[in-house]
């Protein structure tokens, strides 16, 4: 049991140290500066920027305006920020109304039409922001911090979408990068168009932006900075629709685009930020492994109520009510655990720490979960790795299937395969991180302000500890035994309680899912037939690949192995 426990912390901390040295020593060698602006809209509205500048690079900058995707962030391009700001040029990622910590929009303004307005809008107030820090020719009196001459905005998914409209719109505009979508341009209009997609996209595959490239460079033959009409098309064999902002081959094609568009010197620097991604997981990862590490072991201890400083981190266990708490040391231990975590995230909270306040959220619910399971921890982890790979899995197959065809064609990527693979899980680990973040913190840049859904998850735990992961467990083998459930088409109309139940819940999460991805679909509805195919690649294949692996035999010997 010792020769375990200590492999576990061993690995804790290797994970920490190996991390915290990528994270901080690749932040310390990044040479740039960054600084948070609110952008008013009106008088109640404001959109929320990062401003990335190089240190050496003099003033004024050429700067590059960065537009998310749908339901991301600024963060996800924050990656692409900070490397162009790395390579001299000025970057500013911001929060559409409606995402991240911009002015809040209802749910009937995030249609495709709504949105295609706003964020063109949120786009336009942006580069009015640059401009009214820029210096032209005909206005040197005041220091300005960017150069007006190389302004160029750049986009992902909606963000594309919305770059190349707004760079439609202005011709003051000098680059114009759009990612992972197709749209209309000219051999002429935007200047300098750099379109860049994944190999395994699975909104708008490699063969439609080919047909816009036919159309923006008819002869094939676009180099011509000087007059704006240079083009470019770059299809990445190493990333998919989603991990598109993140990817090494189109971050360095993006900046080596900027660079000649803003007839900058062409710097070959390494990337570093992917290392700082890997150094944040870790981090995380390693952290929650020590927590609960030194968690389980002061329980193991059985310390004896006597003990000063037992008795003093001790909460007196409740005394009947609140569903009939368990009484006991044991119960002590859980109250003292997830008090110590709650007066953390106040610390936290006061401090104004978004990153520390996330990360204790997350030690107290996995803390609390071991410290009621406290022999099922590994079983647990063990568990959650096996289906998390499972779902992991099913969402790749689908760029993995938009892939084929590519592949078919373009042999040599194959080789890329394994690198596409082990990026994709470290950065949709990275995206999905930075979503959790957003979805329980309201704002974080300029107040840290949480949002109800991590108060409702810390006022639960605190009541009765362990029991959002102790219920998220339970819901989880209930779904797996319904859908190992045989398959009889007899007793049609005879629906018991539980299964009306455990059908509503499916129902419930099935309209989840389509409003997580109903923009998405929505980029493509227009296109008739294509619309099926992204709904069967994004929702209908995933779902049916899980359910048949769950139900599959070799699956759950595997399970069962693991148990």
């Amino acid at each position: 049991m010792n020769q375990r426990y200590y492999r576990i912390l061993g690995l804790s901390l290797f994970l920490v140290c190996v991390g915290v040295l990528l994270w901080t020593g690749f932040q310390l060698t990044f040479g740039i500066e960054s600084q948070s602006v609110a952008i008013p809209i009106n008088a109640k509205q404001n959109l929320i920027t990062r401003i990335y500048t190089p240190k050496t690079t003099p003033k004024p900058q050429p700067v590059m305006i960065l537009c998310h995707g749908v339901n991301a962030s600024k963060e996800s391009m924050t990656p692409l920020a900070i490397e162009l700001a790395r390579h001299g040029i000025a970057a500013i990622p911001f929060d559409f109304g409606g995402y991240g910590e911009s002015y809040s929009v209802g749910m009937q303004n995030k249609s495709i039409n709504s949105l295609e307005a706003s964020t063109v809008a949120d786009a336009k107030a942006v580069l009015d922001f640059v401009r009214s820090r820029s210096v032209s020719d005909m206005d040197v009196s005041h220091p300005s911090q960017f150069d007006a001459k190389r302004i160029g905005i750049a986009g992902h998914s909606m963000g594309g979408t919305t770059a190349l409209k707004l760079a439609q719109l202005e011709s003051q505009l000098q680059a114009t990068v759009v990612l992972s979508i197709s749209g209309f341009a000219t051999p002429t209009i935007p200047n300098n168009l750099f379109l860049g997609v994944g190999l395994y996209e699975q909104l708008n595959p490699p063969s439609e932006l080919r047909q816009m490239w036919q159309t923006v460079c008819p002869d094939g033959i676009c180099d011509n900075f000087n007059n704006g009409t240079a083009r470019r098309l770059v299809i990445s064999d190493t990333t998919d629709h989603f991990t598109a902002p993140y990817d090494p081959k189109l971050i360095r094609q993006v900046i080596r685009w900027t660079q000649q568009a803003f007839d900058l010197p062409l710097q070959e620097k390494p990337l570093i930020v992917p290392w700082f991604i890997v150094g944040g997981i870790g981090t995380v990862s390693g952290s929650i492994m020590g927590g609960v590490w030194l968690v389980l072991r002061w329980h193991n201890s059985k310390p004896s109520l006597s003990n000063p400083l037992y008795t003093s981190l001790s909460f007196p266990p409740f005394k009947g009510g609140l569903g009939g708490m368990e009484k006991g040391s044991k119960a002590r231990i859980r109250y003292s655990v997830t008090g110590f975590w709650g007066i953390v995230l106040l610390i936290g909270w006061i401090a104004g720490t978004s990153n520390l306040l996330v990360l204790c959220s997350l030690l107290q619910l996995v803390s609390n979960y071991g410290l009621r399971h406290p022999g099922k921890i590994s079983q647990a982890v063990r568990i959650t790795g096996l289906y998390v790979g499972l779902g992991l899995a099913a969402f790749c197959l689908s760029g993995l299937l938009r892939g084929a065809v590519e592949l078919w064609h373009h042999p040599l990527s194959w080789l890329k395969l394994p690198q596409f693979l082990l990026q994709w899980i470290i950065f949709i680990v990275y995206n999905y991180g930075i979503a959790m973040k957003v979805a329980v913190l309201e704002t974080y840049t300029f107040t840290l302000q949480p949002s109800w859904l991590l108060f409702l998850i810390i006022g639960c735990e605190l009541i009765q500890p362990g029991i959002i992961l102790t219920g998220v467990e339970k819901v989880g083998i209930w779904l797996v035994q319904w859908l190992r459930r045989p398959l009889t088409v007899t007793g049609l109309g005879k629906v018991s309680g539980k299964d009306a139940g455990l059908i509503g819940v499916l129902v419930v999460l099935l309209i989840v899912l389509l409003d997580q991805r109903r923009a998405d679909i929505g980029q493509v509805a227009s296109q008739g037939i294509a619309a099926l195919e992204v709904f069967g690649l994004l929702l209908v294949l995933p779902i049916g690949v899980g359910i048949w692996i769950v139900r599959s035999r070799w699956f759950q010997r595997l399970e069962h192995r693991l148990t």
